[in-house]
């Protein structure tokens, strides 16, 4: 099948990681695949996956500033014209660009998946109900989990929508993996100490707040730890003034292209999030055989069972952030578990297998 992934950058983000983890499974299957990215490249955050991308995958960007505009969604519908492809698979809030050409091309088949939950993705009023007339008609969409699926329903009152869960490529070491693991080494206090990682950029919708909080309640409680906090924005008004409040256990190592070796050099993966639809980072961390300990929101409790393959906190509360903590200190999960759990549910082999049954068996 010939098919063109269609985002809006590729930034540090874990919808876009994935486009690429599933664009390159699916040029590895033998499709002919290309992600074709809407803002130009002058700006290195916008292509900050491009580098994970295979060689065997095409790569265009159509060179767009920032802001929607009708004559931007001519360029794309020219551009798919141009090259005639089997299926457009869209990403997050892309949707709008494809409209005309769905109306106008019945023998391309357009998908859009939906990366968080409805609420969160439908964009102002008038883009809610495009999209609604779009998906009983020429846009599959596809859901990442089922609080995704859930809630599209629900909010569109459509029972036409795939659920696909997310997938990712099983996290292998990179060149840098022995001066990452000498680096994590020097941060701890023992050869003991357990090392907890937050993957993701500073944002609201993160709670970091929670993760800051409930850190330094271990240290003020003598716990012996230490944090790794990795990604973009720490460096903004917000993201300074959680390094103020931070305790020393507690270490803000930036954006990292290698955050696969800091995973394997961790015990435990932390989110604090107030809502998520289904993390990479912790699909990533599952593949790693680490252990999540997340609040319960969005897709999260659909791959933790709290206990068996994770914590999960009652609230997004300090205490029951702080409780989950403590748990896995005193029972850590079986990393065959974790992996098995990833194996059988979350590989990026999987995830594609179903992304070409879905692509083929819709009219």
């Amino acid at each position: 099948m010939k098919i063109i992934q269609l985002i809006y950058s590729l930034s540090s983000g874990g919808a876009e990681r994935f486009v690429v983890n599933l664009s390159n499974e699916l040029s590895r299957q033998g499709h002919d695949v290309t992600i074709c990215m809407l803002l130009n490249t002058e700006n290195p955050a916008w292509c900050f996956n491009k580098k994970f991308i295979h060689p065997s995958v095409k790569f265009h960007s159509l060179g767009f500033s920032q802001g929607f505009s009708l004559k931007k969604v001519k360029t794309v519908h020219k551009y798919i014209l141009k090259e005639q492809p089997d299926v457009v698979h869209c990403h997050l809030n892309v949707i709008p660009y494809i409209y005309l050409t769905a109306c106008r091309n019945h023998n391309i088949k357009f998908f859009h998946t939906i990366h968080n939950i409805a609420q969160k993705a439908s964009g102002l009023k008038i883009q809610y109900l495009l999209n609604r007339f779009f998906y009983k008609r020429n846009i599959t969409p596809i859901a990442i989990s089922k609080i995704c699926l859930e809630s599209f329903e629900k909010y569109y009152h459509l029972k036409n929508i795939t659920r696909i869960d997310n997938g990712c490529p099983t996290v292998m070491p990179s060149q840098e993996f022995g001066k990452t693991k000498t680096e994590v080494d020097n941060y701890k206090t023992s050869i003991n100490t357990p090392v907890f990682i937050h993957v993701a950029r500073c944002h609201p919708s993160k709670n970091q707040d929670l993760l800051i909080d409930s850190f330094n309640k271990l240290n003020d409680n003598s716990i012996d730890y230490t944090l790794l906090i990795l990604g973009s924005g720490f460096d903004s008004p917000e993201g300074i003034r959680l390094k103020q409040k931070a305790c020393s256990k507690i270490h803000f190592l930036g954006e990292k292209s290698n955050v696969g070796d800091y995973l394997l050099c961790s015990d435990a993966f932390c989110l604090t999030s107030l809502y998520e639809g289904l993390p990479i980072s912790l699909i990533e961390a599952l593949s790693c055989g680490i252990t999540p300990i997340c609040t319960p929101v969005g897709g999260i409790p659909d791959v933790i069972a709290n206990g068996k393959t994770g914590y999960l906190s009652s609230s997004i509360e300090i205490n029951s952030y702080y409780d989950a903590i403590l748990r896995f200190i005193k029972n850590k999960i079986s990393v065959n578990s974790l992996k098995k759990l990833y194996n059988d549910q979350f590989s990026i082999e999987h995830c594609a297998n179903l992304y070409i049954s879905t692509f083929k068996h819709i009219a």
